[in-house]
């Protein structure tokens, strides 16, 4: 059976109890229609979840009896979206089920072919739509922790080094380009080589004697609906990033955001499992 599930922060949590107020406090009484009795799910967005029950209903808050609490961390592995900016019901789309799948953060990008012309004055209205909506699918997934909307950036200033893996999905890398950029996609692909075989060592051993994983920050970029310009292909493989490639078929971009994390998703699980 399927509850009603909330984050809370912790300033409103105590050894017995937690408090439900706001908007959150509305949406159990008056959407749900909760009633004293019934199983409420919570968590602190933190270190903990609770199994509560709804225990009185006063004016403008709910109190929930904790009956019990269970420890939650973080995976090992972080996943990052840069997802260009999209006209609002593709990004809204790409945002909400990037969230539910279990996307950490999502960093919205200004790219050259970004087509959505959002003013500064807008941008903070923006970010707080797009993380309500990866809270409300955050809650809908009952994942233990809240989807992360960060500040948008340029596409020119991402460091692609400072992850660990750093996915481009193209189209095709420019064929006249390939040969110069040789070097740094070789060494990419030995960075790929070394975290694999750091991955079979530690299914031998049990843990990476030599450090922490390999694999802790993982980030990939998806372009706008027109796509990256060359120049912005050619600069992310340069900083490390791996130029990957869907096939055939040209998805659109939320598509594209959806489909490589489900791989992603899927792959490390397996590792881990």
């Amino acid at each position: 059976m399927s509850y009603p599930y909330f984050f809370v922060d912790k300033n409103f949590i105590t050894p017995d109890s937690v408090f439900i107020t706001g908007e959150d406090f509305n949406h159990l009484v008056k959407v749900l229609r909760a009633r004293v009795g019934d199983t409420v799910e919570i968590s602190d967005n933190e270190t903990k979840r609770y199994n509560t029950v709804l225990a009185g209903i006063k004016k403008d808050q709910a109190v929930l009896q904790i009956n019990r609490t269970n420890k939650i961390t973080k995976s090992p592995h972080r996943i990052s979206l840069f997802q260009c900016m999209l006209k609002k019901e593709a990004m809204e789309f790409a945002i909400q089920k990037t969230a539910e799948i279990g996307v950490d953060r999502i960093i919205p990008v200004l790219s050259a072919r970004t087509v959505v012309d959002i003013g500064e004055k807008k941008i903070k209205d923006k970010i707080c739509r797009w993380q309500q909506i990866a809270l409300s699918a955050s809650k809908q997934c009952k994942r233990d922790f809240i989807c992360e909307i960060a500040y948008p950036v340029e596409a020119a200033i991402i460091d692609a080094a400072g992850y660990n893996l750093f996915f481009l999905p193209v189209e095709d890398l420019y064929l006249d380009d390939k040969a110069a950029l040789a070097p740094e996609l070789e060494n990419t692909l030995q960075s790929l080589k070394d975290i694999i075989k750091g991955l079979k060592d530690k299914e031998i051993s049990g843990s990476f004697q030599d450090g922490p994983d390999p694999l802790s920050e993982i980030a990939y970029i998806v372009g706008p609906e027109g796509g990256f310009e060359k120049k912005e292909v050619l600069d992310l493989v340069r900083k490390g990033a791996i130029s990957i490639n869907f096939g055939t078929n040209i998805l659109r971009s939320e598509t594209a955001s959806v489909y490589f994390l489900s791989i992603l998703d899927y792959l490390l699980k397996v590792s881990i499992a």
